[in-house]
């Protein structure tokens, strides 16, 4: 039976990841999103001494950008500090923007 529900979930996404693609709002905050990890990861792992691999730079810019922030580790120079409060704010609009989009297709979906 558990198959079954997974089955289900799975079909679930993909009719919202479908009615999601639709939304050019969707593609282009998407597109926002992307360019914004990828610059984050660029600036963690060039400028923050602490972080030293790709992997590092990704899963620091990811958690920062939705403002999960584990603590295993974080920003240690001013210039970083200073990046990584801009940062979680670009990230808030983004993790906004992109609930309310995901929310106003679940609500259409459902009508």
């Amino acid at each position: 039976m558990p198959i079954l529900g997974l089955f289900a979930i799975v079909r679930s996404a993909a009719h919202l990841g479908r009615i999601l693609w639709r939304k050019e709002a969707f593609r282009g905050l998407l597109w926002v999103t992307l360019i914004t990890i990828l610059i984050g990861t660029w600036f963690y792992h060039r400028f923050e001494p602490t972080i030293t691999t790709w992997v590092d730079a990704y899963y620091f810019t990811v958690i920062t950008l939705t403002t999960i922030g584990y603590g295993d580790m974080g920003p240690t120079l001013p210039l970083t500090r200073i990046f990584t409060t801009f940062y979680v704010f670009a990230g808030l609009g983004i993790i906004a923007g992109l609930i309310g989009i995901v929310g106003e297709a679940v609500v259409e979906d459902a009508t």
